[in-house]
């Protein structure tokens, strides 16, 4: 699984590197009346991957957070049933002939 890990990332970076040669051309910046200099067109896609990236990371350990809760309280009750199920299996049966 990590040689997976790692040939996805080096091409990956390869991909990137390749898309940031081939995109040098100069783009104004403006957002919200806000206007920076010329800069490589590459940038801002960068920027945005970058934003998207992390947005997704935050909501993905919110989600695992909720998951992982559940999981332990499963796990407790999955423990109370087991042992409730012991004990019913050592209680003697009684012959009422």
């Amino acid at each position: 699984m990590n040689w997976i890990n790692v040939s996805v990332s080096i091409g990956l970076a390869i991909f990137a590197t390749a898309f940031a040669l081939a995109n040098t051309t100069p783009v104004e910046i403006s957002f919200m009346g806000l206007s920076t200099d010329q800069g490589p067109l590459y940038l801002p896609l960068y920027i945005a991957f970058v934003l998207g990236f992390f947005g997704g990371a935050l909501a993905l350990s919110f989600s695992r957070r909720k998951h992982k809760r559940e999981i332990e309280q499963l796990r407790k009750e999955n423990s109370l049933l087991t042992q409730e199920v012991e004990n019913l299996r050592n209680i003697p049966l009684q012959d009422d002939l």
